[in-house]
């Protein structure tokens, strides 16, 4: 996996954009990257109307474009190089991977307004099916994560050993060589085996070796996900990193699984690297 060039911020200006932009401008200068503000605009007029509506979809045409030139402007007095581009009409989430494709090496950063109860169930949402797709790295912003910018010093890297979960270590030794931050490699037993525990991060041990600072943490109980979102807030973690097994567009219908569930309640930005099923 290369380091990422340029970062993708998805953004549709709500609370959780505002946190996913405050992350852009935490990790731009650490990956020395160029950002992209996108937006896909969904006031395309599709029917014909008896009072003409052409000038109204204009005027939030040019809010959209307001908010994202100020919104531009604050990476541009940080230094950031960063540019705008708004997309319209089309499914946002499909709008979003179809650009990602355009794009040498990205990180996709979104916020997510991570909605429970049957809304969330039926529809699925953008967040999910765009990470659940995406072939390159996302950062995902959930409600809980404050809007605050600060430097990149705790990595909480949550794995079960998989090779999916394995994916995500190149990624996690070059932010540790690009920001020096602290490692913690973090397991959840839901039904241990007498003796196996440590031998199990013996793999995991080997591919960090590199590495500077990493401590390794067991936890028990049968709730993964709360888990492992007890310790990213006990450690506590300025980003939480997965390997999330991609799935095709049908799956980001179903129930939330157990990333999905520490997106939404995570305390930090969690960065997910996708691999085939």
């Amino acid at each position: 996996m290369s380091t990422p060039h340029q970062i993708i911020v998805a953004t549709d200006f709500s609370r959780a954009s505002s946190a996913a932009l405050a992350v852009a401008r935490r990790l731009a200068p650490v990956f020395h990257a160029k950002v992209t503000l996108l937006h896909v605009f969904q006031y395309v007029p599709q029917h014909q109307y008896r009072v003409p509506v052409a000038w109204m979809v204009e005027i939030i045409r040019k809010d959209v474009q307001q908010q994202l030139e100020e919104d531009r402007a604050l990476f541009l007095r940080s230094g950031i190089q960063a540019e705008v581009i708004a997309l319209e009409d089309g499914p946002p989430a499909q709008q979003i991977l179809a650009f990602l494709r355009t794009r040498e090496a990205p990180l996709l950063i979104m916020g997510t307004h991570a909605f429970g109860g049957m809304e969330r169930f039926l529809l699925g949402s953008t967040a999910e099916e765009v990470l659940r797709q995406a072939e390159c790295p996302v950062i995902t912003v959930g409600p809980h994560v404050l809007p605050e910018e600060a430097s990149l010093r705790k990595i909480l890297f949550a794995t079960d050993f998989s090779r999916t979960s394995f994916a995500a270590i190149p990624l996690v030794l070059e932010l540790q060589r690009l920001s020096e931050a602290h490692i913690r490699v973090l397991h959840v037993v839901t039904d241990p085996v007498l003796g196996e525990e440590n031998k199990q991060f013996d793999p995991i041990k080997k591919a960090l070796e590199l590495a500077k600072v990493v401590d390794y943490v067991t936890l028990h109980g049968g709730n993964i996900s709360q888990a492992v979102v007890n310790e990213a807030e006990r450690y506590p973690s300025d980003l939480l990193v997965m390997g999330i097994r991609r799935a095709p567009e049908a799956a980001a219908h179903l129930a939330p699984k157990i990333a999905f569930q520490i997106i939404a309640a995570a305390p930090c930005a969690v960065l997910t690297i996708s691999s085939r099923l």
